[in-house]
């Protein structure tokens, strides 16, 4: 069965159903939706919040934004605290999924203020000074609005909301304050002990004063032990708070594994196990309560692999794994079968009998294979398959990487154990053979695997659509199917908006549930079926060694593919002779090396951020830069940058060096290797006096291009085969200069279509507010933090003067050429175009990269004068969803934010979007990059791409013969004017 990830903010998240998917009734449906639905009173602003709600839910903030200003300032002219207090919370999740956490916590604190007054004299809550002055204050105020919300009801979301401002807070890296959150919900244990009537007193609510069986509609439920009668709206109670409860004691639970206080940790996690047990009448059997049950069992055997008691580890990790298997959960399983495999892992290298080890190494890796199997099972039904966010210590990330580590060492191992006085890290000079190659085989794949899906997973985390390619009807159908099942998740565990729970409404749900999901599977595999090209991004072909040698590599071609590891990373050199594994240093000291690579290729004198305005006169029209020639090159600064270029090429490429000597290079990056131009790494002793263009790059002996995974380049080239040739007579679409501030005299042009209303602006900058406010400083680049906050961006004038320049060549080359500038520099003009006939398309604009998330990464368009739904800021997501016909595209001024985050996920994002949308190579700058020296290289680029023997031209080629013509001239032979500008995709 697939599953489908639930977005709920906090650490309430990921509600899913478990069992064989049972159809629902019309009237299953119907109940819970009324049980669902809002309260009329407060009219239009609870339709407003509602809209919002299903909006946000659909991966639409912008839009979603809207509406939920106008309802929560309509609540608050009404005096509806409660529906103000709504209104907060799905603020809080918006920018939640924006990443914009400061803003997320500062809405779900003012939603706990509002309900913690609904409660106040009846909770007994441990809640701070402040919130109990403003409490206090506002009591008699909420109690005058005719609120429909109970004193449980405030209470309960009131803890709801602290378990959220706790997850924000975990999510910052804060886990000082997210402990102090937590501490401070007032969540007991429920008191399933009583053998008669359960019991009344505080402790369900901890101190909300809930009392089960206290009404008259009492329906019988459960087993005598829970004493019998229990009201529908009390089952709904005892369940949400049970969750509460798991919840809190799992978040305390993580933050002490976190610390390392493995006892404390344990003791959290036995009490999520214990109050969460299948013998809990009714509420134990529920979807969320086995999560946490599972989560409990896999996290106790996290702690005790931590401690080092491999075999209490593997023990929890079986019984975890049971559990999950008889509910056939499969997104319950990969975490204990992960677990497992590292267990037996580190008993393996601990066991001197060889026989012992070997047999233990090899059930590892079945463990692995096992749980790769899961994952992948629970990615053909959805774009999301990582549920561990709130629940688990592990992420699916690490099961690819641990996996891929353990083949590749035994790899190494076998190659080392059969070659005579051979050490382990020379076996990567030569080809391996047997079983060894069969290990780095499954390693290269299983790192392939891995590559093919974290972008999309990260996507969906938004909602984000992809819409090219898939029939209307059926993206209508998975939007309305994912919108229910979101409600019925919010009903369950989500914020209670009052009103009656109708009969049975808990079994409803859960039936409800499983329908939709087996009905999501039935979409999907529609949609792979209508749509070749969503089926190919959703559920990639991972290609295998030979189809890599045949498919994506030629005679001069070498494949480098990294794969970065929190002990030991790896690199796989392939070529059409053969492979090779080398083992590289750990992550973080790969980390540490790009980050002293990048210092020296990024002078501190050239590092600006992309928002400060003191780079922004008229008299310095640079691309954040504050440049007006390059600086001399000293012998101190050419003699420190060649130590730090030569340091990381022997950590990572070197290894390797035998196989590939001057072939090209396709290097498939991880992590922080994604922001490093392998063509400025320096190959050997640099030569007496050595001046900047003397160096010897690698660029000067290799080609060298980036793909996201072989995969994808192999995808490309299928693609490419079944879609129109543009570049036999294409045209050029060259987009430059665009306007980013209304203070700009060009924007007055523009002013009279801008948006009108207050909520309609924000909304439209959202998106790029978010992208802005997330963006790091470039390794101690100066920043202006009111400008980021109002998101001015430095002009780029002299872009105005490349395209002009590139027009001109492409003329010379008798090609038609579309030039966009200024306020026509427009989301809208590029999307209304027809991308399709195009050859190149030329963006030279800010590209903001983030690293963290990458739906925020994309292309900064004008960001005034743009019609409405617009914002300017053309998105990861957006770009999939254009339709280009193998064009050329050309980015040529993006910022990283490598500072804060070394994922890369940022530039492969980007350029996996455009590859998606039909562009086979896509060429991006790593760091804002010099006016003059830009203009100079991307006019000599095109000069040999488009020129009259530009047949024979391709534009890794092309880039290639101007980098090296720019190094020659000295004038720019310092990497920092060539270095920032690497190829993605297809070489050919």
């Amino acid at each position: 069965m697939r599953y489908v990830k639930h977005s709920l903010a906090g650490l309430l998240a990921f509600l899913c159903a478990a069992g064989t998917p049972n159809a629902a009734t019309s009237s299953v449906r119907s109940a819970a939706t009324r049980a669902y639905a809002p309260q009329t009173q407060g009219g239009s602003a609870s339709a407003e919040r509602e809209e919002g709600r299903a909006l946000l839910h659909r991966g639409r903030a912008a839009e979603a934004l809207i509406h939920l200003e106008r309802a929560l300032n309509a609540f608050k002219s009404s005096g509806d605290r409660s529906g103000e207090a709504s209104t907060r919370d799905l603020l809080g999740e918006l920018y939640e999924r924006q990443g914009r956490y400061d803003s997320a916590l500062e809405n779900y604190r003012a939603a706990f203020d509002l309900y913690a007054a609904g409660s106040v004299g009846s909770t007994g809550s441990n809640i701070s000074s402040k919130a109990a002055a403003k409490i206090s204050r506002d009591a008699g105020a909420l109690a005058s609005t005719g609120a429909a919300l109970t004193t449980e009801e405030s209470g309960y979301n009131a803890q709801l909301m602290l378990a959220k401002i706790g997850n924000m807070q975990y999510r910052r890296d804060d886990t000082e304050g997210a402990r102090a959150t937590l501490t401070r919900m007032d969540v007991k244990k429920p008191d399933t002990s009583a053998t008669g009537k359960v019991k009344r007193a505080k402790g369900l609510f901890g101190g909300l004063g809930v009392g089960l069986g206290s009404d008259n509609r009492s329906v019988q439920v459960g087993a005598p032990s829970l004493g019998g009668l229990l009201t529908v709206r009390d089952q709904l109670n005892f369940y949400r708070q049970s969750i509460l409860y798991a919840g809190h004691e799992q978040g305390l639970g993580r933050l002490d594994y976190k610390d390392r206080q493995y006892d404390s940790a344990r003791k959290h996690f036995e009490a999520v196990l214990d109050a969460t047990g299948g013998d809990i009448p009714f509420v134990g059997k529920l979807g969320q309560t086995r999560r946490y049950r599972t989560a409990a069992r896999t996290s106790l055997g996290d702690v005790a692999f931590a401690e080092g008691r491999y075999d209490d580890a593997a023990k929890q990790y079986a019984e975890a794994f049971k559990g999950a298997k008889d509910d056939g959960r499969l997104d319950l399983m990969w975490p204990a079968q992960r677990g497992t495999g590292r267990s037996l892992q580190r008993k393996a290298d601990a066991e001197k009998d060889s026989k012992k080890s070997a047999k233990m190494r090899d059930e590892a890796i079945a463990s692995y294979r096992q749980a790769l199997d899961t994952i992948e099972a629970i990615r053909e039904g959805s774009l999301r398959a990582d549920e561990s966010r709130t629940t688990f210590l592990a992420t699916t990330e690490e099961v690819f990487e641990e996996a891929a580590g353990a083949l590749a060492e035994m790899a190494i191992a076998d190659a080392a154990g059969s070659a005579s006085s051979v050490s382990n890290d020379a076996v990567s000079t030569r080809p391996l053979e047997g079983k060894a190659l069969a290990y780095a085989t499954e390693a290269l794949t299983i790192t392939e695997r891995g590559r093919a899906r974290s972008l999309l997973d990260m996507l969906s985390e938004t909602g984000g659509e992809i819409n090219e390619g898939v029939p209307e009807e059926l993206r209508q159908r998975k939007r309305k199917n994912l919108q229910r099942q979101q409600e019925i998740a919010a009903l369950l565990t989500g914020v209670s908006l009052g009103g009656d729970t109708k009969k049975d409404a808990l079994e409803d749900a859960e039936k409800e549930l499983n329908s939709l999901q087996s009905e999501y599977e039935s979409i999907e595999n529609q949609i792979g079926l209508a749509s070749p090209r969503y089926a190919a991004l959703t559920s990639p072909r991972t290609l295998k060694l030979e189809d890599i040698r045949g498919q994506v590599l030629d005679d001069q071609t070498t494949l480098l593919e990294y794969s970065l590891g929190k002990e030991r990373s790896y690199l796989f050199a392939v070529t059409r002779a053969g492979l090779t594994v080398s083992r590289l240093p750990a992550r973080a000291e790969v980390e540490r090396q790009v980050t002293a690579f990048r210092r020296q290729v990024i002078p501190s004198s050239l590092r600006r951020s992309i928002t400060d305005l003191v780079a922004a006169s008229a008299n310095d029209p640079t691309r954040g830069l504050k440049l007006s020639a390059p600086p001399p090159a000293n012998p101190e600064a050419v003699n420190a940058y060649a130590q730090a270029a030569s340091a990381l090429y022997k950590s990572v490429v070197e290894p390797a060096a035998p196989l590939f000597k001057q072939s090209r290079l396709l290097v498939v990056a991880d992590g922080a290797l994604n922001y490093v131009p392998f063509d400025a790494l320096v190959s050997g002793a640099p030569p007496r006096g050595a001046d900047f263009s003397t160096l010897p790059y690698l660029l000067k002996t290799n080609e060298t291009v980036f793909a996201p995974s072989a995969s994808v380049v192999a995808a490309m080239r299928q693609q490419r085969a079944l879609a129109p040739d543009a570049r036999a007579g294409g045209d050029m679409l060259v987009v430059a200069d665009p306007v980013f501030d209304s203070s700009d005299s060009r924007a007055h042009v523009a002013r009279q279509g801008a948006p009108s209303r207050p909520d309609a602006q924000a909304a439209q900058g959202l998106s790029f507010d978010s992208a802005l406010a997330d963006l790091s400083d470039e390794e101690g680049a100066v920043t202006t933090n009111a400008s980021a906050r109002r998101g001015v961006l430095v002009r780029l004038a002299g872009t105005r003067e490349e395209a002009e320049e590139i027009a001109k060549l492409a003329g010379t080359s008798g090609r038609k050429v579309d030039v966009l500038l200024d306020t026509d520099a427009s989301e809208a003009n590029v999307e209304d175009k027809d991308l399709s006939r195009y050859r190149v398309l030329h963006f030279a604009t800010h590209g903001l990269l983030n690293a963290e998330r990458p739906q925020f990464t994309g292309v900064v368009l004008s960001l005034v004068g743009n019609r409405e739904g617009a914002d300017g800021f053309l998105r990861t997501d957006e770009i999939f969803n254009l339709k280009l016909s193998s064009p050329l595209v050309m980015l040529s001024a993006c910022e990283t934010g490598l500072g804060r985050e070394k994922r890369g996920e940022g530039v492969m994002g980007l350029t996996r979007a455009f590859m998606y949308a039909g562009a086979p190579t896509v060429g991006v700058t790593l760091w804002s990059v010099a006016d003059k020296s830009t203009s100079e290289l991307m006019t000599d680029f095109y000069r040999s791409y488009l020129g009259r023997d530009a047949s024979a031209a391709t534009p890794s080629s092309a880039m290639h013969e101007a980098r090296l013509r720019m190094i020659a001239g000295k004038r720019y032979s310092a990497p920092f004017y060539w270095a920032p500008f690497v190829l993605v995709g297809d070489w050919k």
